[in-house]
This record gives C-alpha cells, sequence and structure tokens, in this order.
C-alpha cells in the first residue's frame, strides 16, 4: 500500500489527538467555570437580597419618627406665635387709648394760639393805660412769651405723636412680617420635608417593587446555567470516543506500512469515520446546546441589566430638602425678630418723649396760672384796666381748658405707658430669655432637614448601588463564552477529519456496509478489547462479523 495512505493517516491521527487534547482543555476548563459560575450567580442573588434590604432600611434614617426636632420646634413656634399675638393685642389696646391725643393736642394748640392772641390784646390795653398799666404790660409779656411756649411744645407733642403711630404701625408690620414668614417657613417645611418624605418612601417601595421582580427575573439564570453542566458531563464520553479512533487509526496506519492490507485499513478507517460521525454528533449536538443555554443566561443578563439601567437613569434625583435654604430661613427668622424687638423699644422711648413733653406743657400750665392769678389782682386794684377784665376772664377760662386736656392728655400717655411700657418690658425679657429656645429650635428643624437630606442620600446611594450580578459572574460568563467557541471550532476542525477520511474510503475502493471475516476480523476483534463503550464495540463487530460481549451504552460512563 502506498507510504502516501500511512502518511494521511498519521496526520488525521495528529488532528483527531489535537481535538481530543483540545475538546478535553476546553470541557475541563467549563468543568472548572461552570462551578465557580454557579458560586457567583448564588452570590449575586445574596447581595442583591442585602440591597433590597439595606433600600428599605435607609428610608428610617432621618425618617419623621426617628425625627422628633421638628416636632418639638414646631411646638415652640406655636407658643412664640401665641406670645406675639398677645403681645400685639396688648399694644393695640394701649394704642386705643390714645385714640383722641390727636384732638386734645389740636385743641391746646388752638387754645394756646387764642392765649397768645389775648395777651396781646391785654397788652395793647396795658400800654394804653400808660403808667397805671406798666406792671399789667409786664404779666401780659409773660403770658405770651409762655402762650409761645406753649404752641412750640403742642407742635414738638403733635409730631412726637405721629411718629409714635409711624412706629406702631411699624411695629404691626414688623410682627405680621415675622408672623407671614413663620408660617411660610413652616409650610416650606411641610412641603420639603413632610412631602419630600413621601415621595422618597413611595421611591423606596417602587424601588424594592420592581428590584424584587427583577431579581426574580435575574434567577432564571439558574435553569440553563445547571443545564449546561449537566451536558459538560458527557465530555468523558468524547474523550473515550476520540481515543477508540485514535487506537483504529493507528491499527490502520500500522497495517498500510507493514503488510498493505487495504482490506482491514479500508474497514478500520470505516470504524473511525463511523465513531468521527457519532462524535461529530455528540459534539455538535452539544455546542448547539451549549450555545442556546448560554445564550438563553446572556439573554436574561442583558435583559435584567438594560432594565434595571433604565430603573435607575427614571429614578435618579431624590427631591430632598435644601438644607442651605432652610439655613437661610433660619438666618432671616432671626434677623426678623430683633426687627421687632427693636421697633418695640423704639416705640416705649417715644411714649416716654411724649410724656415728657406733656409734662413740659403742665409746667408751663402752673406759670400761667401764677400769670393769671397776677393779672386778675392787677386788674382789680387798678381803675385804668376795669376794660380788660372781660379780657383776663377769658384768659382764665383758656388756662382751664388747656390745664384739662394736658391733664387728659397726660392721663392717656400714662395709661399707655402703664400698659405698652410693661408689655414691651415683658416681650423683650421673654425673647432674650428664650433667645437659646430659639436657636435650639430652628436647630431642630435644620437637623431634621439634614436627617431628612441623609436619608434621601442614602436611598439613592442604595438604589444606585443595586446590582444583579457580580463582576465576577460576568467575567466567568465571558471566559465560558471563550471556551465555548473553542469547542465552535473544534467541530469544524472534525468536519475536516471525517471528509479526508471519507476522501480515503473512496480511494481504497470501500464499498459501505461491505465486512471483513476471517483473519482481518480476528485482528478487528483484537483491538476493539481496548474499546470501554459497548457500541463502539458493536460498531466494530458489525463490520468485522464477530459477537462482542453485553457492556454498556454509550454515555452511561460519566467524568463527574
Amino acid at each position: 500500500m502506498s507510504k502516501t495512505i500511512a502518511d494521511r493517516i498519521a496526520a488525521l491521527i495528529e488532528s483527531t489527538g489535537r481535538i481530543e487534547k483540545e475538546s478535553e482543555q476546553a470541557y475541563l476548563a467549563l468543568g472548572r467555570l461552570f462551578p465557580l459560575l454557579s458560586s457567583e450567580m448564588a452570590r449575586s442573588a445574596d447581595i442583591a437580597e442585602r440591597s433590597l434590604t439595606g433600600i428599605g432600611s435607609a428610608l428610617s434614617i432621618g425618617s419623621p419618627a426617628s425625627g422628633g426636632g421638628r416636632g418639638d420646634s414646631g411646638a415652640f413656634f406655636r407658643a412664640l406665635h401665641d406670645r406675639d399675638t398677645a403681645f400685639l393685642e396688648r399694644i393695640n389696646d394701649s394704642m386705643k387709648r390714645l385714640g383722641s391725643l390727636d384732638e386734645i393736642i389740636a385743641r391746646i394748640r388752638a387754645d394756646s394760639e387764642e392765649m397768645e392772641i389775648i395777651s396781646l390784646n391785654a397788652m395793647t390795653a396795658a400800654l394804653k393805660s400808660g403808667n397805671e398799666g406798666r406792671a399789667f404790660s409786664v404779666i401780659t409779656d409773660e403770658l405770651k412769651r409762655l402762650s409761645g411756649s406753649t404752641i412750640a411744645l403742642a407742635d414738638s407733642v403733635t409730631g412726637i405723636g405721629r411718629s409714635l403711630l409711624q412706629s406702631f404701625d411699624r411695629l404691626r408690620s414688623s410682627l405680621a412680617e415675622l408672623d407671614a414668614f413663620r408660617s411660610d417657613y413652616f409650610a416650606s417645611l411641610d412641603e420639603t420635608v413632610t412631602k419630600g418624605f413621601g415621595e422618597i418612601e413611595r421611591k423606596v417601595v417602587s424601588a424594592t417593587d420592581f428590584f424584587a421582580a427583577l431579581l426574580a427575573e435575574a434567577r432564571r439564570v439558574g435553569e440553563p446555567v445547571a443545564k449546561v453542566m449537566q451536558d459538560i458531563q458527557l465530555q468523558d464520553i468524547l474523550r473515550q470516543s476520540l481515543q477508540h479512533v485514535a487506537i483504529s487509526l493507528r491499527e490502520a496506519e500500522d497495517a498500510a506500512v507493514s503488510d498493505g492490507d487495504s482490506a482491514f485499513v479500508a474497514a478500520v478507517i470505516e470504524l473511525s469515520r463511523n465513531l468521527l460521525d457519532e462524535v461529530g454528533e455528540r459534539l455538535g449536538t452539544g455546542a448547539a446546546a451549549f450555545g442556546g443555554d448560554m445564550e438563553s443566561v446572556r439573554s436574561i443578563v442583558d435583559s435584567c441589566e438594560s432594565r434595571r439601567a433604565e430603573y435607575l437613569a427614571r429614578a435618579a434625583g431624590a427631591s430632598c430638602v435644601d438644607t442651605n435654604r432652610l439655613s437661610e430661613g433660619s438666618s432671616r427668622y432671626l434677623s426678623l425678630r430683633r426687627g421687632v424687638i427693636v421697633v418695640a423699644r423704639r416705640l416705649s422711648d417715644q411714649v416716654r418723649l411724649l410724656d415728657e413733653s406733656f409734662k413740659g406743657i403742665s409746667a408751663l400750665l402752673s406759670r400761667f396760672q401764677t400769670i393769671v392769678v397776677a393779672s386778675r389782682i392787677e386788674v382789680a386794684k387798678t381803675k385804668a384796666l376795669q376794660n380788660v377784665a372781660t379780657t383776663v376772664r377769658g384768659m382764665i377760662e383758656l388756662t382751664d381748658r388747656i390745664e384739662s386736656d394736658v391733664g387728659g392728655a397726660l392721663g392717656m400717655t400714662k395709661s399707655f405707658i402703664k400698659v405698652a411700657i410693661a408689655a414691651i418690658a415683658d416681650y423683650s425679657a421673654e425673647d432674650e430669655g428664650s433667645g437659646e429656645s430659639l436657636v435650639a429650635a430652628l436647630d431642630g428643624i435644620e437637623s431634621y432637614a439634614d436627617g431628612f437630606a441623609r436619608a434621601c442620600d442614602s436611598v439613592e446611594a442604595q438604589i444606585g448601588a443595586f446590582s444583579l450580578y457580580t463582576p465576577d459572574f460576568i467575567r466567568r460568563l465571558e471566559e465560558v463564552g471563550t471556551e465555548l467557541a473553542r469547542i465552535g471550532e473544534l467541530t469544524s476542525l472534525l468536519a475536516s477529519v471525517r471528509a479526508d477520511l471519507a476522501g480515503l474510503l473512496r480511494e481504497l475502493n470501500y464499498e459501505p456496509g461491505s465486512a471483513i471475516a476471517g483473519e482481518h476480523g480476528e485482528r478487528l476483534r483484537r483491538m476493539v478489547e481496548r474499546f470501554t463503550i459497548f457500541t463502539h464495540k458493536k460498531a466494530a463487530g458489525d463490520i468485522g462479523d464477530f459477537a462482542v460481549e453485553t457492556g454498556s451504552d454509550a454515555g452511561e460512563i460519566t467524568l463527574f
């Protein structure tokens, strides 16, 4: 037989050995990888379960149940609101006592102006009386001067009264602004924290439900992974089958070189081709099954990861409270409250000044009384002044009226001072006394808001960190893909070997289905005694026309 046949058989033996070696390496690699893949799959599920628990527990950080500072601060600020309202009511009541003050001041000024005119008339009469009216003229001159001073004081009191009313309006506006700001401040807090907490709570529930469903979907990779692990165990059958092919081809090579027995060589090549057909079918079926199962795994992984990424993109950005804005609000509230105290104290100072002004008018009135008495005496003893008696009586009436009005004004201011000054003093003292409590209350609100912000951040971090598969699982999956690709390449090489065997059979004019007997059959029988798979022995028996003992069917012997 041509040496060329033996060389070609030797090349096929080498290719078959390569297939055996590389398939064994690929299957052993898969046998090593899949337990690791399965372990990472379990670890991924465990991590995902802990992530779900973490998302729920993150909500408790800074939640209203653990953030009592807001409730305590709310009660404190309601007490401040009640105190401000009571203070304003006391001031309002005091201002009502000054309701007719403008009218009284106007009357005092009008009477003082009339007194000035009367004093001028009296002075004219005194001058006409000559030397007899000289003393009276001095009296009327003093009366004119006192009238001018009273007018000036009345103007001053008028200005002070207007300023007092303006200060009261400012106080009322300041308290209203403080109350409005406080109301808006707490409304904003409720909007950003209470409603915000509801939003983040809904977000947690949504994320937990979504990820729980997604995790259940992700766990489906276990089924195809387990199936591949089962199929990998058939590798031992492939290895044994390829070893049988190698045994057969070596016998064919020896026969081709030693005696050129073409019938035996052809029979062994036919057996080898049959065995390789079985190997090819098993390898192709296995590769297709692996590919399909791994495609299912990749499809589940890709789908779950894609849905996870889409959800994270939609869920990004919790509506957390702006702690900087709350801090600015706290500072603004303190500033407004200090402003109320400043305006209240200014009002108190103006009331005291008004009281002092009325006391000044009262002192002038004492001088008026003295001058009026002196004028009456002077008129009574001087006959030349009898014609000014009526004027003197007018002076007396005006003095009495001014005195009555000043007395009434002093009563009003004293009453106002008694109520308003005490109210302002009490309010200032209480405000100073509650200064530390106020700061603590504002700090409590900010602390609560900070806690809520931490809850938002924690929830965001937990949701963002949720993963379905560990990086090691993904890496193992890629390694499995590489090994499966190697098996796919081996099917092509195996097809080439089978084609070469078919070519050799054609060259040897082998008729499919023909059998050999006698010495060739005995030689074939001795060869297959080294086979470990019954179906392979039976295939050889059919070709060599001999019976084989009963044994294990292919597929019953496994490695794992």
